[in-house]
């Protein structure tokens, strides 16, 4: 049985063997209510009382019942018949420490007294076994193993005060005695002899009571070792802690555990030997099972089957609590074994629950992304991955914190060392974090898709995959270019897959050889040839100003395509006509050369000059010299006095008859 019921299972040869009568029994007794009938009645009838009468006659015959009746009452366990009655919500008196110490004494007596005169589970007060563990302060035990470690050190406890002298209730403090100590006195008294400690607690939901301090909990083990060689005092539970870790649960006959030979049945480190073999033996089960379940996971065609994993890791979380439960209340084991391997259990169950998070996460992400409706190499694929899985580790992480804080590892110590992690993670990894949120721009601004052709920088190229951390760029040469999504995202891209015209520009470079004429030919020529092509739209051509070595000339259109081949063959024909223009003009393109001229110096026209000079003096002797700017009055003189477009175009010709039929209206 479990120790937190109390319980080991010494079973019916103990008590056959304590019993005066069972050498004439061939049957155990019945359970009549709480008291114990050694015999059956019918089987008292026929039994024959040697007398020197001989036989019994039938009077005698008809006392055996009435005396049986008497021998029941007689051998009933001390104080049953008239042992008064406590309401099961009744809470254990902890007022002082002499309350919690007759507290703890009388409720572990009504407790266990008749399962250990009788090891029956049925006559363990359950409600007294909780007012015992009521008397222990628990504070510091880890939560998932609080009830058993404190029922394993009510039991420790026990058997030391059985073994020492107490003294008289009347000699221990009180609540009138404690509450007369000196303002600053701690209020605690200590069982004198021994470092058992019965103290006031300070703080928390049981503030004011007297509880076992913590300290003595939790060496309750040291003070059962130190006091095994003592005497037990009259009327103690003998060995009662020893009887319940040498047998088994309600699984574990007791007769199967007496056959088992004395080497077996051997105290080694705290555990029977048999134990020993039975855990190691529940480990090889589990392990099986486990191994059994990851090749159930992993079919013969060796493609991932992520649910199925998840399934099967689900499958080993009863298995693992199944596995801790056994060795609890099956097995009984006790102890600092008990605590090793009961945490280690814990730890387990945790850690299969994480990875059981984490292979769901898996499985969603994979069953989202294999959806006809997300391609898996763009970034919303990636995303989808990224975001699952991000939430399956939060989830473990908190799942695994729960299972510390469950081991007593403080809540505040696993923030705190999760947020420095947190942070020495951040710095290690900041280049890896900066491409992740370059990646969830990239997905929000969307500028450009997998599949779609794009340009940046000097590269060209089609797009192959989009992820978090990098984008993947097929350049037209074949080969594949990885650039980081905090790179890609600070360059000037161009995607012309999203438009729908795609511009000419080109910049021409004449001659300083060509003349005005020429010029203007060109020009013409070349607006007339743009305006003319079918694929060009809005067509520009103008002189855009003069290098050291040519005149700039600049063309400007758009092709009526936003298929990059296409485009490709509309410029290709576009700069061919170009060059038929330039060719028949006269003039030829300029290469980038440095003339030098060898010719003799005639020096500037003296009467030009002295023109100039003499337009200057009159301006600054009229006060009109138009420096540092022109006046008001002499830029609206000035105003629209050039013609433009020039006298002889065809423009010109058109603004001048429309300058006619005004003067005319």
């Amino acid at each position: 049985m479990a120790l937190d019921a109390g319980l080991g299972q010494a079973g019916g040869d103990r008590l056959r063997r304590e019993s005066p009568l069972w050498p004439s029994i061939r049957r155990p007794g019945r359970m009549h209510g709480r008291n114990f009938c050694p015999l059956p009645i019918e089987d008292a009838r026929m039994l024959r009382l040697p007398t020197k009468f001989g036989p019994m006659s039938r009077t005698g015959v008809a006392l055996v019942p009435l005396l049986l009746l008497v021998l029941m009452l007689g051998t009933a366990p001390d104080g049953l018949a008239a042992e008064e009655f406590i309401s099961p919500l009744e809470p254990a008196d902890t007022s002082s420490p002499r309350a919690t110490l007759k507290a703890f004494r009388g409720n572990f007596d009504r407790a266990y007294r008749d399962f250990y005169r009788i090891r029956d589970t049925k006559l363990v007060d359950r409600a007294a076994q909780v007012r015992v563990l009521r008397t222990l302060n628990t504070s510091e035990l880890a939560p998932a193993q609080a009830r058993r470690l404190a029922s394993e050190a009510a039991l420790l406890l026990n058997e030391v005060l059985d073994k020492v002298q107490l003294p008289p209730y009347e000699e221990i403090p009180d609540a009138e005695a404690m509450r007369a100590l000196p303002a600053g006195e701690a209020r605690r008294w200590r069982l004198p002899g021994t470092a058992i400690t019965i103290e006031r607690i300070d703080e928390g939901p049981r503030k004011g009571e007297y509880l076992f301090s913590s300290d003595t909990v939790r060496r309750a083990h040291d003070f059962y070792e130190r006091a095994r060689n003592l005497s037990y005092q009259p009327g103690a539970m003998e060995n009662f802690y020893r009887d319940i870790i040498s047998q088994g649960g309600a699984w574990v006959p007791v007769r199967v555990v007496n056959w088992l030979p004395d080497s077996a049945k051997s105290i080694v480190w705290g555990q029977a030997a048999w134990k020993w073999v039975a855990m190691a033996l529940t480990v090889g089960v589990w392990l099986l099972i486990v191994y059994m379940l990851r090749r159930l996971s992993r079919p013969r065609d060796e493609k991932p089957h992520h649910w199925l994993r998840f399934f099967s890791t689900v499958a080993i979380l009863p298995l693992t609590r199944g596995m801790r439960w056994f060795m609890d209340k099956q097995l009984v084991i006790a102890g600092t074994v008990f605590e090793i391997v009961d945490t280690a259990l814990v730890v387990l169950y945790f850690i299969v629950g994480a990875v059981a998070l984490i292979n769901l996460g898996t499985a969603v992400a994979r069953s989202l992304i294999e959806s006809p409706r997300v391609d898996k190499n763009s970034i919303d694929g990636n995303l989808i991955s990224v975001g699952v899985h991000t939430a399956a580790w939060l989830l473990a992480i908190l799942l695994l914190a729960k299972g510390a804080s469950d081991l007593g590892v403080p809540l505040a110590a696993v923030v705190t060392s999760l947020g420095v992690g947190g942070l020495a993670f951040a710095m290690a990894a900041r280049p890896t974090l900066e491409n992740l949120i370059a990646g969830v721009t990239l997905y929000l601004d969307k500028p450009v898709k997998v599949g779609q052709f794009c340009q940046f920088d000097d590269v060209l190229g089609t797009v192959e995959r989009i992820g978090l951390r990098s984008t993947r760029i097929r350049r037209w040469g074949g080969n594949v270019l990885s650039i980081p999504n905090a790179q890609f995202a600070e360059y000037q891209l161009d995607n012309y897959n999203d438009t729908k015209y795609i511009w000419i520009r080109q910049r021409l470079r004449l001659r300083y050889e060509t003349s005005a004429d020429q010029l203007k030919f060109i020009l013409a020529k070349l607006r007339e040839m743009l305006f003319a092509h079918p694929k060009v739209l809005l067509p520009r051509v103008r002189l855009i100003g003069f290098n050291e070595d040519s005149l700039k000339v600049e063309i400007l259109a758009y092709t009526d395509t936003g298929v990059w081949a296409e485009w490709h063959a509309i410029r290709e024909d576009v700069f061919l006509r170009v060059m038929k223009i330039i060719e028949s003009s006269g003039t030829r393109l300029a290469l980038p050369s440095q003339t030098t001229y060898f010719v003799r110096d005639d020096g500037l026209d003296d009467e030009k000059k002295r023109a100039a000079e003499e337009q200057v003096h009159e301006w600054t002797e009229k006060g009109e010299l138009p420096f540092p700017d022109m006046t008001a009055e002499q830029q609206k003189a000035l105003a629209g006095t050039l013609d433009f477009p020039p006298v002889g175009s065809i423009e010109y010709k058109t603004v001048e008859e429309s300058e006619a039929g005004k003067d005319k209206a």
